[in-house]
């Protein structure tokens, strides 16, 4: 049973728990020490140095793996950098004021290329006896808002309440009070509970304990981690078993597309052209049975990694169709005024590879029959024009002349149906 009494507020969290890179010190503080130790909870680097005023104090730290404490002087302001193992390049560089007497943990965060880190200030009060001190950081920015929720292994969502609700990507919400035990940790979408992120069991929170639950990021940007981090202890990894996969159906003739994934249908005699929407299985375990025209067609299981986001093209000739595997980055572009766009080949019977601008600007080029470009970003907005082409024609396949892609949007251009007739799909994927 969870206690749902705040112990402080969101304001108060902000303030005194998780704090800022220029986060304040007394007077008093001169002349004394601070401990501090860096937490990887970033899965784009594969291992992590720590330093401090160019002193290497952590090094070699995959996910979810956390440094030992190191000493460190509060008389001044102090310099934190973090690089890729053995790197001297710095992928993040902070100032920080640190009171004495306290452990901190430095929480590294976010994709390649973009870290972000989050400082943890770990003197909170001890939770009573048969009790857990309970915060969330959500550090999956791409996943949206989360509500988390703690529940016995065979309690169904329905009149469950989420122990943190409404958690921004890089927000905290706690301390929450909550009835130490071991629980099933569930994550789903903001107010959506049938939109499932996150479904694992065994995690325990122990008496008078301290803690801090970090929702981390799956590769697809939707599915989500967690790791438990345990105020000036260990941390605990909780991965995601799950992946979500798609059917797209463009098999020449209207050919009607049957699949299904681990026992579970993803297409039911979908007419081609068609885009299926994405379902929830387990990773790198699910077998894929595909019927085209009610014959089975054999084809290899794909690898769906755990976190992931797939879409399963089968496409090609009635009489010879082909399964395609894509992997699909689903992440929110990088800059808030960006759109995320790419291109699926997907037209039967034309092996040319074709071309995708935007006002003029390529996009995608060169993309194969049965293949994905990468995505690329365009400048969010309305009245924009997208054309796809191939080399071998004068005439554009497809224009749309008065286009809108929304800002932090990501879509992906389909171009379906036979190389008589081309059809296009523009989906906005998140």
């Amino acid at each position: 049973m969870i206690d749902m009494k705040r112990v402080a507020t969101m304001a108060a969290v902000v303030v005194s728990a998780v704090l800022a890179a220029c986060g304040g010190k007394g007077s008093d503080d001169d002349d004394g020490t601070a401990r501090i130790r860096l937490l990887n909870a970033s899965g784009a680097y594969a291992s992590l140095d720590f330093y401090v005023d160019d002193v290497k104090k952590n090094s070699g730290l995959g996910y979810g793996a956390v440094g030992e404490y190191a000493s460190v002087s509060t008389s001044a302001s102090l310099s934190t950098v973090i690089t890729n193992t053995g790197s001297t390049s710095a992928l993040s560089t902070t100032g920080r004021s640190l009171s004495k007497d306290v452990a901190y943990t430095v929480v590294a965060y976010g994709w390649q290329g973009a870290m972000k880190t989050a400082l943890l200030e770990e003197n909170v009060t001890a939770a009573d006896s048969g009790k857990t001190k309970l915060m969330v950081l959500n550090s999956a920015i791409d996943a949206g808002s989360v509500d988390v929720y703690l529940t016995g292994t065979d309690e169904a969502l329905d009149n469950a309440s989420a122990v943190a609700a409404s958690v921004a990507g890089g927000a905290t919400v706690g301390y929450t009070s909550v009835t130490s035990g071991t629980y099933r940790l569930r994550v789903t979408a903001a107010g959506d509970k049938s939109d499932l992120r996150l479904d694992v069991s065994g995690l325990t929170l122990a008496s008078t304990q301290v803690a801090t639950l970090i929702v981390t990021p799956g590769s697809g940007g939707v599915l989500v981690h967690a790791l438990l981090a345990v105020q000036q202890g260990s941390v605990s990894a909780f991965n995601n078993n799950l992946a979500r996969a798609r059917v797209v159906a463009s098999v020449a003739g209207n050919g009607k597309v049957t699949a299904s994934l681990g026992g579970s249908t993803l297409l039911s005699g979908g007419t081609s052209p068609t885009i299926g929407s994405y379902g929830t299985f387990v990773a790198n375990n699910s077998a894929l049975q595909l019927v085209v025209n009610g014959t089975p067609v054999a084809v290899t299981a794909p690898a769906l990694a755990a976190g992931s986001d797939t879409t399963l093209l089968v496409w090609g000739s009635a009489a010879a169709p082909q399964l395609a595997v894509i992997n699909d980055d689903n992440r929110l572009p990088t800059l808030s005024t960006n759109a995320k766009l790419r291109l699926v080949h997907a037209v039967s019977g034309l092996s040319d590879a074709l071309t995708l601008t935007a006002d003029f600007s390529v996009i995608a080029g060169d993309v194969l029959p049965g293949t994905a470009s990468a995505f690329g970003n365009v400048t969010g907005g309305s009245s924009l024009r997208l054309d796809v082409s191939s080399p071998l024609s004068t005439a554009a396949l497809y224009t749309l002349s008065d286009g809108t892609l929304a800002s932090r949007g990501v879509y992906t251009l389909f171009m379906l149906g036979e190389a008589a007739q081309p059809s296009a799909a523009l989906r906005k994927e998140r």
